[in-house]
C-alpha cells in the first residue's frame, strides 16, 4: 500500500478496516466478497459490513449477475476528486460545530450536561484525549507521570511532536516525572525548547502509561499497543488529591 494513499485515505476518516478493502477494489475491480476478504485479511462478515459502510460513503458499488454479487470502487482517477469533495465537507461541519459550541457550553454551565468520566479507545482515541490536556487547559500547566521509554517506542511518533511544539506553542508548561533511562535523558535535552522541567524517578518505575494532572482532571493514557485506551476524569477532589500526590513524587525526584 502506498503510504500517501493511506494517509490520505485516513483523513476522511476510514478506519483500518476499511482502508484495507477499498485498497483492493481499487488495485483490482469488481470482485467477489470471498477474495476481498481473502485479500483484505479479514473474515466474510467483517467485509460485508465494511463494505456496506463503503457504499453508504460513496466509495464502492455492487452489481449483481445470476445471483452473484460483486464489488468495485470508484475509479482510481477519481478518488482526488472525491477526497478534496469530502475536505470541503468536513470543513464545513466544523464550521458548523464551532458556531454552536457556545450554546453547549451554555447547557454544560448550567449543569444540565456534565459529563465526568471520558473514555477512549484506540490510537486516535488516545491522540484525542491528549488534544484535552493542552485545548482545555485553562491554567496553562501540566503535571505529567510518564512512562518515556513506551512514548518513544510505542506511540505515533509525528503525533508526539506535533503534540509536544502545540503544547509549548500555547504556553502550557509542563513538568514531566520519567524513570532514568537513555530516553528519559533524551527527552530532558529537550526542555527548553518545549517548556518542560523533566525530573527522573528510578529507573526501575518503567511502565507503559501516563498520568497528566491539569486543572480539575486527570487524564490516564494506556500504550498497550494491542489496545491503546485513555481515561479523562473531571472531578476537583480527584484532581486536588492527585497534584498533591504528584507534589511528593516530584520532591523524592531527582
Amino acid at each position: 500500500m502506498q503510504p500517501e494513499l493511506k494517509k490520505a485515505l485516513e483523513t476522511l476518516g476510514l478506519n483500518r478496516n476499511e482502508i484495507a478493502v477499498l485498497m483492493v477494489l481499487l488495485e483490482d475491480s469488481p470482485l467477489y466478497a470471498a477474495r476481498i476478504a481473502r485479500e483484505a485479511k479479514l473474515n466474510r462478515t467483517t467485509t460485508y459490513g465494511v463494505l456496506k459502510l463503503l457504499a453508504g460513503k460513496g466509495l464502492v458499488s455492487a452489481d449483481t449477475k445470476k445471483g452473484a454479487t460483486r464489488y468495485q470502487s470508484i475509479p482510481p482517477e477519481q478518488l482526488p476528486t472525491y477526497i478534496e469533495r469530502r475536505r470541503d465537507a468536513l470543513a464545513e461541519t466544523k464550521e458548523q460545530l464551532s458556531e454552536i459550541i457556545p450554546q453547549l457550553e451554555l447547557v454544560r454551565s448550567k449543569g444540565k450536561v456534565l459529563p465526568k468520566v471520558q473514555f477512549f479507545e484506540g490510537e486516535e482515541g488516545l491522540k484525542q484525549a491528549y488534544e484535552d490536556t493542552i485545548d482545555n487547559n485553562q491554567e496553562k500547566f501540566l503535571r505529567d507521570i510518564t512512562g518515556i521509554d513506551a512514548v518513544y517506542t510505542k506511540l505515533d511518533q509525528k503525533f508526539v511532536e506535533y503534540y509536544m511544539k502545540k503544547r509549548a506553542k500555547l504556553g502550557v508548561q509542563c513538568i514531566d516525572l520519567v524513570p532514568e533511562s537513555e530516553w528519559g535523558r533524551r527527552s530532558k535535552s529537550d526542555d527548553a525548547k518545549y517548556l518542560r522541567t523533566t525530573k527522573f524517578l528510578p529507573a526501575e518505575t518503567n511502565f507503559d502509561a501516563e498520568v497528566s494532572i491539569y486543572d480539575n482532571k486527570v487524564g490516564i493514557f494506556s500504550y498497550a499497543q494491542e489496545n491503546p485506551v485513555a481515561i479523562l476524569i473531571e472531578d476537583r477532589t480527584i484532581s486536588d488529591m492527585m497534584k498533591k500526590l504528584f507534589n511528593l513524587l516530584e520532591q523524592a525526584a531527582k
